[in-house]
């Protein structure tokens, strides 16, 4: 008979509230549903990053991996703004990105009309599945990127590297709009955005570089809860919100 693999969900979190009273009581009835991901023995771990340095995707998913490891087969790497309407989180051998559907385009701000449009054949962020013996063997993502983007390509390309494909399994979610981080009304990348790119670039031709992630992450763990239950218990599974601070710098 064949074991059923574990699965930790991971979501990078700061300053989204309203993303996360919509996010949680979906999640959490989505998993409960008669579907095929209804059997999956799975946790989550929300981890925020605490305010005073700029967000660091990477290296906050990099915590939730290193929490959940022990426990689990496989991860989700999981944007909290996106709420899955049909989608696949069972295993893959693979890296494998699971949103296709709801990700095309995203607004700039919500007060505007403009919107930012995703290749979706070359977008691998949003939701990911990945195994953790795979993670760890590239060394999961890099510490270094500080604010938003690339952290994602960087993941990809590392995987590359190894030789390890990363594929896609099609699936619909729900996007919950904000406020873009990394471009302008105007469609220009933002100074973050353009120092990431950079960075990524410095990074494909630097061996150092490619050291840097979970053996170089560093982090105190400044509160940890469970998060509390809807009126209904559909199912039960371990959810933790986890409030971390680094103990890395973005570089002067």
């Amino acid at each position: 008979m064949q074991t059923v693999k574990r699965l930790n969900v991971v979501v990078p979190y700061r300053d989204r509230q309203a993303h996360l009273n919509a996010f949680v009581p979906l999640l959490r009835a989505y998993f409960a549903r008669d579907k095929i991901d209804h059997v999956i023995p799975y946790r989550v771990f929300v981890v925020e990053q605490e305010n005073g340095l700029p967000f660091n995707r990477g290296a906050i998913k990099n915590i939730g991996f290193v929490l959940g490891r022990g426990e689990s087969d496989y991860t989700c790497f999981h944007d909290i703004d996106y709420l899955p309407v049909w989608a696949d989180y069972s295993w893959s051998d693979t890296p494998v990105c699971i949103i296709w559907y709801g990700a095309e385009t995203r607004p700039l701000s919500t007060k505007h009309a403009q919107r930012l449009r995703h290749k979706m054949e070359d977008f691998y962020g949003g939701v990911i599945l990945t195994p953790n013996g795979l993670f760890e063997q590239v060394g999961g993502y890099a510490n270094t990127y500080w604010g938003w983007g690339w952290e994602d390509t960087d993941l990809k390309y590392r995987y590359e590297a190894a030789g390890i494909a990363f594929t896609r399994r099609k699936g619909s979610f729900q996007p919950l709009d904000h406020d873009h981080n990394g471009y302008n009304l105007d469609f220009t990348p933002k100074p973050e955005t353009i120092g990431n790119e950079r960075h990524f670039k410095e990074r494909l031709t630097s061996p150092a570089g490619q050291t840097d992630g979970l053996t170089t992450l560093a982090f105190d763990i400044l509160d940890r809860r469970p998060v509390p239950e809807g009126p209904v218990v559909e199912r039960p599974a371990i959810w933790q919100h986890i409030k971390v601070r680094l103990k890395m710098k973005p570089p002067e």
